[in-house]
This record gives structure tokens, sequence and C-alpha cells, in this order.
């Protein structure tokens, strides 16, 4: 095993070594496969990056190379609140994340196209156990699927990553090491007024080792849409999607989950002022429980220095919690495929969860972009746990469920930095500390967190 992570480590070095010596001058997206490099289409000066672009293979057929080498340090000061299984060694570890990916775009003349991307990320110096779908596989086939384009519809059949709306229900969690994928048909249909996305998929399951992971262990179905007004200055979001799983957990207790999400997100971006307002609404069954759970967000932020892209602004969020353990409903909002709300430094969702925060952000220069926050998190019900982003249940364990009324979980203080060399080079440091609260305590060490990060980004 340690050889193939030297071997793949000497790959890398030396393929990237390659590609930097210039950099693109294209549009390279977060999502990969809506990268836009029409401009070299017809370059016959390609340079650098740009020769892997467009490369004819006869008539209307072409075929296109690109990946990303991310190596991030981190410093991690009582994981969970020092509260830590027996496994592990180190309640305080470092670590060092290495993410590698690599694709390749083939379209077959105007209507037919192929993507193709390879994932390896490792980790090393930490010595406490690997959790695959978070820190590790050594290699993966990420992303595989055909696209059929037919003017405004798009049908896509294969494995491939998706994102929504702000990220808050389905997303391919950019924080862990390795992201998020799903298999399963998308059908696009665009229009200048907006989308559509109809959706049949199933998470991918990350495992550790070599073309190992799985998927349809559980399924979404249903409709995410945008309509957009006034000349694009306001936006409403709105979906209706079924989650099925056969082995979900809510405070301890496992089962079938057959669960109903329907919601709208209304969002308006003009010069001075953004808004945006996002509810959601889940009803269903988990086990024999009906459940009944929703999701309220608030997000203002005002611009207070134009040249220097400065924002202040204040956020609110409620996500319900499981009101009373005797009665024959279930409260708990489960979070589908958000992004993690507070970010590596905290094991914690925004389910079950009370949180006002505000923040600013600021570009002092052109290529540094900077943001401040300050979390204010409580439980919303005493009756319910906290859970991980990915809906892991992680405090408090089964032997106090229920003995603690503390809501106060703490005040979370987090900065994060972004230094954009050019569009295919950027670094990052980030740093948090969480105050641990009443909650914490009371449910174990509650000791408080540091978190420190420094990240450096390749793409090509």
């Amino acid at each position: 095993m340690k050889k193939i992570k030297h071997l793949a480590n000497t790959l890398i070095f030396g393929f990237t070594t390659i590609v930097s010596s210039t950099m693109a001058q294209n549009e390279i997206n977060f999502l990969r496969y809506d990268d836009d490099f029409s401009l070299v289409k017809n370059d016959s000066l390609k340079k650098g990056p740009d020769y892997l672009k467009y490369n004819s293979f006869g008539n209307h057929n072409y075929i296109s190379f690109g990946g990303e080498l991310r190596e991030q340090f981190q410093i991690y000061r009582n994981l969970n609140f020092g509260d830590v299984p027996p496994s592990y060694q180190n309640t305080s570890p470092t670590q060092l994340w290495h993410r590698f990916l690599l694709h390749t775009n083939i379209e077959v003349g105007n209507h037919l196209r192929l993507f193709i991307q390879f994932n390896n990320t490792l980790r090393f110096l930490n010595d406490n156990p690997i959790t695959s779908e978070i820190d590790e596989n050594q290699l993966s086939l990420h992303q595989a699927f055909a696209e059929v384009n037919l003017h405004q519809w798009k049908f896509r059949l294969g494995r491939q990553e998706l994102l929504y709306g702000n990220s808050r229900l389905i997303t391919v969690r950019e924080g862990p090491n390795t992201r998020l994928t799903f298999d399963g048909v998308v059908i696009k249909r665009t229009t200048n007024k907006g989308r559509i996305d109809f959706l049949t998929v199933s998470k991918v399951i990350s495992k550790q080792n070599i073309f190992d992971d799985e998927s349809f262990k559980e399924c979404l179905i249903g409709i995410y849409g945008t309509r957009y007004f006034a000349n694009h200055k306001i936006g409403l979001d709105y979906f209706a999607l079924n989650f099925q799983s056969k082995a979900s957990t809510y405070n301890y207790r496992t089962g079938f989950e057959n669960r109903q999400t329907y919601g709208t997100r209304l969002f308006v971006n003009t010069t001075k002022v953004n808004f945006e307002l996002e509810g959601a609404y889940q009803s269903g069954t988990f086990d024999n429980l009906t459940i009944d759970a929703y999701n309220i967000l608030v997000d203002v932020n005002v611009q207070v220095l134009p040249s220097k892209k400065g924002v202040i602004g204040l956020a609110a969020n409620a996500a319900s919690g499981d009101n009373d353990s005797e009665d024959r409903k279930l409260n708990t909002y489960n979070l589908l495929y958000a992004k993690p709300a507070y970010g590596l430094a905290i094991p914690i969702g925004a389910t079950n969860m009370i949180s006002i925060y505000p923040y600013v952000k600021i570009n002092p220069i052109q290529k540094l972009n900077i943001v401040a926050q300050v979390f204010f998190l409580a439980r919303n019900s005493n009756q319910d746990g906290t859970y991980s982003p990915g809906m892991v249940e992680n405090r408090p364990s089964p032997n106090l469920l229920f003995t603690s009324r503390k809501k106060t979980l703490g005040v979370f203080y987090t900065v994060e930095t972004t230094y954009r060399q050019n569009k295919n080079l950027s670094f990052s440091f980030d740093a948090s500390y969480f105050s641990a609260g009443s909650y914490p305590l009371a449910t174990g060490l509650g000791k408080d967190i540091v978190y420190i990060s420094f990240k450096s980004t390749f793409k090509f």
C-alpha cells in the first residue's frame, strides 16, 4: 500500500511540473464539467495547459484534459470537544490532506459528450483511524457520464457531481478531502428565464481502497428548478425531493426512511443589498414514525466599501430537532447532502440547530478575499442530539441520551482567506476557535476547539 501511495505521488508531481510552467486563460469552474475553454477551440497558437484543451480527432470531434492538485495541512486541537472513540490515539492531531483529480471531456459532434474523472485522495501524518468518505480514497472513478444535448434539453446518465442553490440541500461537499458524487439520471431543461432538473440518483459511498466505492444504498428522486425575474436580479429556487434509505439512524434508532422535502429559496442580488430567504418542510415516515420537520434561513447583507467589495451581513438559521421521544413523530430535519454549515473545525451539522451569525467580507487587494464570521449556536430541541454534516449522531453518547436539557452549543469564530494568484493557482489560510457552551460540557469533556488550515490548489 505504501508503494501505491509513493507511485501515485511521484506521477502527480511529475505531471504537475510539466503543466505548471504557464497558466491557462479560460474559465475553470467549480464543477469541472462546466469548464469553458471555447476560446482555444480554434486557436492554433495554444500555450501551456491550453495544449490539453480541444484537440480535434475527426470531424467536429474534440478531446480535452484537465485536473486539480490540492494539498492541505491542518492542525486540530481537541477534536469533537475532546470526546473521541477509544480507537483514537490523539485528540489534537496534525495532518496533511492530498487530493488529485484528473478528467477528460470528449465531444462527439454537436450532441454527444462523455466526461470521465478519476480521484486520488490521501491522508498523512495522522495515526487516528481514517474516515474514508472524508479523508482518503486511494483511487476511484469519481465521475463517468454520457450526455446527450438536444437544444434546451440535456440527458445525462452515469456518475456525476451535483450542486443546487446555495449548497444547503445537494452539493459536492468541497470541504472534505473526497468530494461527493452520485450515480443516476439527470434531465436538464434550460431557458433564458431559468432551468429545471429532473433527477433520480443515488449517493456514491466513498471507500478507502482502489475502485471499491459503492452506491444504490439510498435513493433521491425529484426536481430542482430556478426561475429568474427582473433581469436576473431576483431568483426563485423551488424543489420537491423524495429520499429513501434503509439504514437511517435518529437518536440511535435505525430503520427505513421515506422522506419528502419541499421548499423554495428567494434570492435578490442588487448593487447595494443582497437578500436570501430559504425554507423547507419535510414529511414522510421513518420506521413507524411520522416525519414532521422544517428548516428556515434568512440572510441579509449590505455593501459598505464598493472599491474593496466590502460586505457586512447577518444571517439566522433554524432547523428542527425531535420534540418528544415518546410521541409518534420524528421532527429531526435531514440535511440530505448539504455542505458542512460550519466548516471542518467542528463535527456539527445544521440540524436540530438555531444559529445567528454576523459576518464581514472584504477584498483588501484584488487577489485576496477575506471572510470573518461569528456563529452563536444552540440546540433547537433538548430532546434530540447533534448530528454530523453526514447525519450521524455524535452527541450525546447513547448512555447519556435525553439526560441533559442544556441547549447552548457555544460561540464559533472563523476567519477564511483565499489568495488567487490567477485562474489556476490559489492559496488559502483558515483559522477558527470554538468556545464550548453548556451542552458540550454536560455531555462530555466540552473542551474548546482550535483549527488551522493551510491549502494550495492548482487547477488546469
